[in-house]
C-alpha cells in the first residue's frame, strides 16, 4: 500500500530526532521516492537528492521508490593512497530508464539542477560483433595505428566509421587509454621492423656482392638477390607477422580487461547489497525501549537530538499511588518513633529477669546434700521442744505411778527400759526415718525450683527483646507497602526495556538472515555463471595463439599472408633460372 504524504509528515512529527541515514532507510523500506518526499515537506527535489546521497558510500547507489541516487565524491590519489572528499555531484534517474538513451538529471551538492542528459546508443552490426566489446573499449585506434605503420587495407578504418562510442560511458574512458597504448605499440612495432628488414636487407646484399666477388658475375647476382630476396621479404613478413600477433594480443588484453570490470562491477554490486544489509541490521538489532503506562506508573526515556541514542531512563509513580505512598511514609515515621521508644517501654522486664537469675543462682549454688541436711536439721530443731515435754511428761506420769525404776528385757543387745519409754523412742525413731526422706526430696526440688527461676528470668528477658522488635512492626510494615508501590511503579519501565529487548532479539535475528541472504546473493553474483562477459570470452579467444579466426582477423587487418609471404621468401630457389638469366 502506497504511503500518503500526510503518514509521511506524520512519521516526521513523531521521531523528531531521526538522522539523514535513519530517514532513508525509512523511504527505502516504505518505497518512498525523491519527488514525493519533497513535496510531502515542501523542500525542491535536489536538496533531497542531495542530503539522500551524502549517506550513500562512495562507489554505491541506493533506490528509493522509482529513483536510482548515485553520488560522485570527489576522489583524489589511487590504491592505499586514495582519499575521497566531499560530494562534487549527484546524479539521479528511473530505475525504468537504467539502459540506453534513458534520462538522467545531475545536482550541484546544493541541490540545484547541474544539467539533464540521456545515454548514447551504440549501433550493432557485423563488424561490432566481430570485434564484441574491443570496438568500445578503444580498440579502433589500435586497428588504426597498425593500419597506419603497415600499410594495410582498410578494413579498420571501416570498422572505426561503423563503431559509435558511448562518449559518456564509463568504459570508454576507462579502455580508450588501453586501445591508444596498443595502437602507439603496434605502429612502433612495425616501424621498427620495417626499418630492420632494411637494414639487414642490406646486409645480406653486401655480404652477397662480397661473395659474388669472388664467384663472379652469376654467384654476385645470386647471392645479391637471395639475400635481398631473403631479407627483405622475410622480416617484413616477420614485422607483418608481429604486428598481427600484437592485434590479438590486444584483442585478449581487451578481453581480459572488458571480464575485470565486469567483474569488478559485480563485486562492487554485491559489496553494496552487503553494505546495505549490514546497516539494515544494525538498525535492526538497536535497543528501543517502549513507553509504558499503568495504574501505578509511567516510563520514560531520553534521547540525545543529534545521535538518537537513549541518554536516560526513569518512571514517575500515577497521583494516586504517590498519594497513597505519601500516607504510608508519614506512617513508617510514627512507627519508627515508636520502635524507638520500645527500649524504655520494656525495661521493667529487664530488671525482674536479673532479680530471678539472682534468685535462682541462690537456690542452685547448695548441693542435695546440704539441702537435705539443713532440712533434717531445720525439722529437729522444730521437734525439740515438743520432744522434750513429751519425755516429761512421760517420766512423770510413771514416776507417780511408782515404776520410775521398773526395766524390762529388749532382747539382743538393747538395754532394758520400761515399755513407755519404748514406745516413744521407736516412734522418734520412725519419724526421723520419714524426716530423712523428706529432707532428700527437698534437696531436689529446692536444685529444680532453682533452675526454674532462672528459665523465668530467661523468658522474661527474651520478652524484654521480643517486645522492642514487635515495637518495629509498624515502621517495616508501612515501609513494605512503599516499596510494594514503588515496585508496581517500575513495571512499566520493565515492560518497555523487555518489550525493547525482545523487539532488539527480533530484529537482530531478521537482519542476521538478511545478511545471509546478501552475501550468499554476493556470492552468486561474483560466481563465474554470473560475470563471465561473452564479449570478453570472444575476445580473448581471438586473442588465443590457437584461434584461427583471430590469427585469420589479424592477418586480414594487417595484410599478411603466410602463404604469399612464404613463397616470396623461397621464389629465388623456386625460378633459379630467372637468376641466372638476370
Amino acid at each position: 500500500m502506497a504511503v500518503t504524504n500526510q503518514q509521511i509528515i506524520d512519521y516526521l512529527l513523531a521521531n523528531p530526532n531521526l538522522s539523514d541515514a535513519q530517514i532513508v532507510s525509512a523511504m527505502e523500506q516504505n518505497g518512498i521516492s525523491p519527488s514525493q518526499m519533497a513535496s510531502a515537506v515542501n523542500l525542491p527535489e535536489g536538496q533531497i537528492a542531495t542530503r539522500v546521497a551524502a549517506t550513500v558510500p562512495n562507489g554505491q547507489t541506493v533506490t528509493l521508490g522509482d529513483t536510482v541516487i548515485q553520488p560522485v565524491y570527489q576522489v583524489s590519489g589511487s590504491g592505499m593512497d586514495q582519499q575521497i572528499g566531499g560530494l562534487e555531484n549527484v546524479i539521479t534517474y528511473k530505475a525504468s530508464d537504467n539502459k540506453a538513451g534513458g534520462a538522467y538529471t545531475q545536482y550541484t551538492p546544493t541541490g540545484e539542477v547541474e544539467k539533464t542528459g540521456t545515454q548514447q546508443e551504440v549501433k550493432s552490426g557485423l563488424k561490432e560483433f566481430a570485434l564484441g566489446a574491443g570496438l568500445l573499449l578503444g580498440l579502433p585506434t589500435l586497428l588504426n595505428a597498425g593500419a597506419g605503420a603497415l600499410g594495410t587495407t582498410t578494413f579498420a578504418g571501416e570498422a572505426l566509421a561503423d563503431a559509435t562510442l558511448l562518449s559518456g560511458g564509463s568504459n570508454a574512458g576507462l579502455f580508450s587509454g588501453v586501445g591508444s597504448t596498443l595502437g602507439n605499440a603496434a605502429g612502433s612495432i612495425g616501424t621498427t621492423l620495417g626499418n630492420a628488414a632494411g637494414t639487414v636487407g642490406s646486409t645480406l646484399g653486401n655480404i652477397g656482392s662480397t661473395i659474388g666477388t669472388t664467384l663472379g658475375t652469376a654467384g654476385t647476382d645470386l647471392i645479391t638477390k637471395v639475400g635481398t630476396g631473403i631479407g627483405t621479404n622475410l622480416l617484413t613478413g616477420v614485422g607483418t607477422k608481429l604486428a598481427g600477433d600484437a592485434i590479438t594480443g590486444g584483442l585478449g588484453l581487451t578481453g581480459s580487461v572488458l571480464q575485470q570490470q565486469q567483474s569488478r562491477e559485480a563485486a562492487q554490486t554485491a559489496a553494496q547489497n552487503v553494505d546495505r544489509a549490514t546497516q539494515q541490521a544494525v538498525e535492526a538489532s538497536q535497543f528501543r525501549p517502549v513507553g509504558m503506562t499503568t495504574r501505578f506508573g509511567t516510563s520514560n526515556y531520553t534521547y540525545d537530538p543529534v545521535t538518537g541514542r537513549m541518554t536516560s531512563a526513569g518512571y514517575q509513580l500515577s497521583p494516586e499511588a504517590k498519594a497513597a505512598q505519601d500516607r504510608l511514609v508519614a506512617l513508617a515515621g510514627q512507627g519508627l518513633t515508636q520502635a524507638e521508644a520500645a527500649q524504655a517501654q520494656f525495661a521493667p522486664l529487664q530488671t525482674g529477669a536479673q532479680n530471678l537469675f539472682g534468685l535462682g543462682n541462690q537456690y542452685i549454688s547448695q548441693s542435695p546434700q546440704d539441702v537435705a541436711q539443713n532440712y533434717i536439721n531445720q525439722q529437729m530443731a522444730l521437734l525439740q521442744p515438743s520432744r522434750e515435754v513429751e519425755l516429761a511428761n512421760l517420766q512423770n506420769r510413771l514416776q507417780q505411778q511408782g515404776r520410775g525404776g521398773l526395766s524390762v528385757a529388749q532382747g539382743g543387745t538393747m538395754g532394758a527400759t520400761t515399755p513407755e519409754l519404748q514406745a516413744l523412742y521407736n516412734a522418734r525413731a520412725q519419724q526421723e526415718a520419714v524426716l530423712a526422706a523428706n529432707a532428700q526430696q527437698a534437696g531436689q526440688q529446692n536444685v529444680l525450683f532453682g533452675a526454674g527461676l532462672l528459665g523465668q528470668g530467661s523468658q522474661a528477658m527474651g520478652q524484654y527483646y521480643g517486645g522492642q522488635q514487635a515495637a518495629y512492626s509498624p515502621y517495616t510494615t508501612a515501609l513494605g507497602q512503599i516499596q510494594g508501590l514503588e515496585t508496581a511503579a517500575q513495571q512499566p519501565l520493565m515492560m518497555g526495556a523487555s518489550l525493547g529487548q525482545q523487539s532488539a532479539t527480533a530484529g537482530a535475528n531478521a537482519g542476521r538472515i538478511g545478511l545471509t541472504g546478501a552475501q550468499i546473493s554476493g556470492n552468486l553474483m561474483t560466481s563465474p555463471a554470473v560475470t563471465n562477459n561473452p564479449y570478453a570470452a570472444f575476445l580473448s579467444g581471438l586473442g588465443s595463439p590457437t584461434s584461427t579466426l583471430g590469427q585469420g582477423l589479424a592477418n586480414y587487418i594487417t595484410g599478411y599472408n603466410p602463404i604469399a609471404d612464404q613463397n616470396a621468401v623461397l621464389n629465388p630457389y623456386l625460378t633459379p633460372t630467372s637468376v641466372w638469366n638476370g
